[in-house]
C-alpha cells in the first residue's frame, strides 16, 4: 500500500477545463473543496458504521472531485475503496486507503483554501 508523505496539487486538469479563466477556476475549486468535505464526512460516517455501500458511494463521488482539486494521489485511494466496496461487503483491511484519504485531505484542505483565497 502506497503511503502519502506529502500532498502535491496537480492542477493541470483544472487548467485544461477552465481554458485559463481564473474566475471559473476559483468557482470550481471553491465548489470542489465544499464537495470534498461533505463526502469526506460521509466516508467517515460510513467507515464508522462499517457501511460498505455508503463508503463506496462517498469514495466514488470523491474520485472526480479529487481530480478537479488536483489531488490525484487521493483520487487513486478513492478508486480503490470504490472498487473494493462495490459488492457491498465492508473490508476493514482497506483501512490504509481510507486513512490515506482522510489524512491527505487534512493536509490538502488548507492548501486549497489558501489557493482559492489567492485568486
Amino acid at each position: 500500500m502506497q503511503v502519502i508523505t506529502r500532498i502535491n496539487l496537480d492542477l493541470s486538469y483544472l487548467h485544461s477545463v477552465s481554458g485559463g479563466d481564473a474566475s471559473f477556476e476559483k468557482m470550481l475549486l471553491t465548489s470542489a473543496v465544499a464537495d470534498i468535505q461533505i463526502n469526506i464526512d460521509n466516508l467517515k460516517k460510513a467507515w464508522q458504521e462499517e457501511n460498505a455501500i455508503d463508503a463506496g458511494t462517498a469514495a466514488h463521488t470523491l474520485k472526480s472531485v479529487m481530480t478537479i482539486a488536483g489531488l490525484r494521489q487521493l483520487e487513486n485511494f478513492c478508486k480503490r475503496i470504490d472498487t473494493t466496496f462495490r459488492n457491498g461487503i465492508f473490508r476493514s483491511e482497506e483501512y490504509p486507503a481510507y486513512s490515506a484519504i482522510i489524512d491527505g485531505w487534512m493536509e490538502a484542505k488548507p492548501k486549497l483554501e489558501e489557493l482559492v483565497a489567492a485568486y
